[in-house]
């Protein structure tokens, strides 16, 4: 009779060492994944946050001076102040959760629930901006001013698109580099033009509209889509 062969366990060893090292590279992989520094995110954000505050308050000093006292240039005026501070206080409030059953909740937490809806609901920097606009109309013609706060609109209202969409600055950017580039020309050339006095027929006229209708094409042709070289 013959005597019982021992249980092979030289084979459940490879396994087990196996899945030990690979457990080990997972654990060793998820801690590459997890961000060495997580404040950086939070202060990329709120430094984001307050350059957008920062532009809003600057294009409405800018605007507003010198003071105009004008129905019209003091309802622009007034209507830009609550657009800018109301989007700043959205901006501010803007990682506070809202939750959807407000039910049992207590009075003043309804209140200030409703508050933050109105914060969130109304297009607060379009308004500033088209209000500010109104309010430039009613001064005297100033091309460069004009010109320098189309700039400061349009940094006002991508450093806003950041800080409320959390996207990185330099993609964002690098994607529309050249319609930025292409409305920075066209803003040059209709402050300088603005600023040429009108002059009479002839050939310094027609070399003027020859410029701008090549500013024009050199603008289109940087604006409009080519072909991606990586495909």
């Amino acid at each position: 009779m013959t005597a019982p062969s021992p249980p092979q366990t030289g084979s459940l060893a490879p396994e087990g060492e196996a899945s030990a090292a690979g457990a080990g590279q997972a654990g060793e992989a998820a801690r590459r994944a997890r961000p060495l520094h997580p404040r950086a995110g939070a202060a990329s954000a709120a430094g984001n946050r307050l350059a957008a505050m920062l532009l809003g308050g600057a294009c409405v000093a800018w605007t507003a001076t010198p003071l105009l006292h004008t129905g019209l240039a003091q309802l622009a005026l007034f209507v830009a102040i609550v657009a800018v501070v109301a989007a700043a206080l959205r901006l501010a409030f803007a990682d506070v959760p809202q939750p959807e059953d407000q039910y049992f909740l207590p009075g003043y937490l309804r209140t200030w629930l409703t508050f933050l809806q109105f914060l969130r609901t109304p297009a607060w920097e379009e308004t500033a901006v088209v209000a500010l606009l109104w309010l430039e109309v009613q001064h005297s013609l100033r091309a460069w001013h004009t010109a320098a706060l189309g700039a400061g609109l349009l940094a006002y209202l991508l450093t806003t698109h950041i800080a409320e969409s959390g996207a990185e600055a330099a993609p964002l950017l690098r994607r529309h580099a050249r319609l930025l580039i292409a409305g920075a020309c066209l803003l040059a050339l209709a402050a300088g033009f603005a600023m040429i006095p009108a002059s009479a027929a002839g050939a310094g006229s027609a070399i003027l509209r020859v410029i701008a209708a090549a500013a024009v094409i050199a603008a289109t042709a940087l604006v409009l889509p080519g072909r991606d070289p990586s495909s």
